[in-house]
């Protein structure tokens, strides 16, 4: 079932064994309603105590190869406010733990489309068009799904004793590669660094971070000039290598996916200027 509530989207999955009452609204599934006074200034979470432990290592980014995991599980292990899992060309999958009586904080993301799922716990979500004014809420818990589109001020809250965890799909990615923010502050931080800095972003990452990311191909590049290559062959490969990364491959297999257009005549003009 899905519900719309002016720009932010709520997906609840119903069993078919239960039917809803037609009395309950289309746009707020009364079970998860928050009061009608509630607001993210006004609302009031009851005392809670819950001491989360220290997470100590911290998963991969697996991105951009290709990555099967159990995304409950993860959620459930992590304990950082924000730890990126896959980072691609065209999304990125971070996972976050809110502690209880705190929030994420109020976002807006101009260029970019966002997804969360409520892995555990419950929460409150709170949206709308200005900063000062997230007019609409809505309750969520275990299972709910969140669709924010780009331009929408958002904010979500844990309601509940335990620490809510989430994982969240940018579209495209809206962290560096490998991001790991332990705390609220760590993140906070961050965006602050990155706005004072001007730090470009692409595709996920920085240009040092794109410089560290294609480290191997400078590498081979350099063995391949000592053993005497003509420049016209090594720039026609590193190019074609440079823009296979840029596709998604990893600088590993943009590697060997070129080399093989050579030795397999897949490509005549590489075996030719190899030649020259």
């Amino acid at each position: 079932m899905v519900y719309e509530l002016k720009g932010l989207i709520v997906i609840r999955y119903v069993s078919p064994m239960f039917s809803i009452p037609s009395q309950i609204s289309n746009t707020m599934p009364m079970q998860h309603q928050l009061p009608p006074t509630q607001t993210a200034s006004s609302y009031q979470i009851p005392p809670c105590y819950c001491h989360i432990p220290e997470q100590t290592s911290y998963p991969t980014d697996y991105g951009p190869q290709p990555f099967v995991f159990n995304i409950e599980e993860a959620a459930h292990m992590n304990r950082t406010f924000r730890t990126s899992i896959w980072t691609g060309k065209h999304l990125q999958l971070t996972l976050m733990c809110v502690p209880p009586c705190e929030e994420i904080g109020k976002e807006m993301h101009s260029n970019l489309d966002q997804f969360i799922r409520i892995e555990e716990g419950q929460g409150a979500v709170f949206i709308g068009q200005n900063q000062d004014a997230l007019t609409y809420s809505q309750a969520v818990m275990q299972g709910d799904a969140i669709i924010i589109p780009a331009g929408t001020w958002h904010n979500i809250m844990n309601t509940g004793p335990y620490p809510l965890k989430v994982s969240s799909i940018y579209a495209p990615p809206n962290h560096p590669f490998g991001t790991v923010h332990v705390t609220k502050q760590d993140g906070e931080y961050a965006s602050e660094m990155e706005m004072q800095q001007g730090i470009p972003m692409i595709d996920g990452k920085t240009p040092d971070e794109w410089i560290m990311h294609t480290e191997f191909l400078v590498e081979e590049g350099l063995e391949d000039v000592k053993k005497g290559i003509n420049s016209l062959h090594l720039l026609q490969e590193f190019i074609l290598m440079g823009v296979l990364v840029g596709k998604g491959y990893s600088p590993e297999v943009a590697y060997e996916t070129v080399e093989q257009w050579e030795k397999t005549g897949e490509s005549k003009l590489l075996q030719q200027s190899k030649n020259m």
